[in-house]
């Protein structure tokens, strides 16, 4: 009865394996490497979404007159309450310019709003080193920050400067908050008029309807994802 022989690789052979596969990993890694990025930077975007709506419930729900949420690296909230918020804005007797023009200045700056910490509980890019974003407006910039003046109407607007932009669809004009990877950008390169990959934009409306937008480098142009 005859034996069989067992054959293993041969070197040759194992070295053709391998090449195939180098050759293989050459042209996927860059692809899921881009992959991973882009879905770090949007995972972000999305967190901030999910973070302005649950402040905007908070005064939709009366918890708060008012929640100025501004949205830049090191981000911080001020509340007003109702009962403030009532005698700046709608009592009869108050003559405060804010009333007369539906606006709010910088949290610091107005009687009325205090420092809420324990609001502040979303970390980007300056207090949070595990975050993979750079933003816009941030402090290399001017403006040096998103500024909403969130109520239950939607009545009051910031009245400082902004960075903002005329929606396409609706004509009208709404706050802008860019994401860039921190793979790609720097605080200083990360800004309104840059073209990245992983460049993300939420646009924000008065009545804070917003929209995702996604940077087509190739094109020069934002695609809207959501919204």
């Amino acid at each position: 009865m005859q034996k069989k022989i067992a054959k293993g690789f041969t070197i040759i052979e194992l070295l053709v394996v391998l090449a195939v596969i180098g050759v293989f990993v050459s042209f996927t890694y860059p692809n899921i490497s881009n992959w991973i990025k882009d879905r770090e930077v949007k995972k972000e975007v999305y967190d901030v979404v999910t973070f302005i709506k649950e402040k905007k419930q908070m005064v939709t729900n009366d918890k708060y007159g008012m929640i100025q949420l501004s949205l830049k690296p090191n981000l911080e909230i001020y509340t007003m309450s109702k009962v403030n918020f009532i005698n700046t804005y709608r009592s009869i007797s108050s003559n405060s310019s804010f009333k007369k023009n539906n606006q709010c200045t910088y949290g610091t700056m107005q009687s009325g709003f205090v420092r809420n910490q324990s609001l502040e509980t979303l970390k980007l890019s300056v207090s949070n080193n595990d975050s993979n974003v750079h933003v816009y407006p941030n402090a290399a910039h001017n403006p040096y920050a998103t500024v909403l003046c969130l109520t239950r109407d939607n009545s009051i607007s910031y009245m400082r400067l902004r960075k903002t932009e005329r929606d396409a669809e609706t004509g009208k004009t709404v706050d802008i908050f860019i994401f860039c990877s921190k793979s790609n950008s720097t605080q200083y390169s990360c800004k309104y008029s840059a073209n990245l990959d992983h460049m993300y934009k939420i646009t924000i409306s008065k009545n804070i309807k917003m929209k995702i937008y996604k940077r087509n480098k190739s094109k020069n142009s934002w695609v809207k994802i959501d919204g």
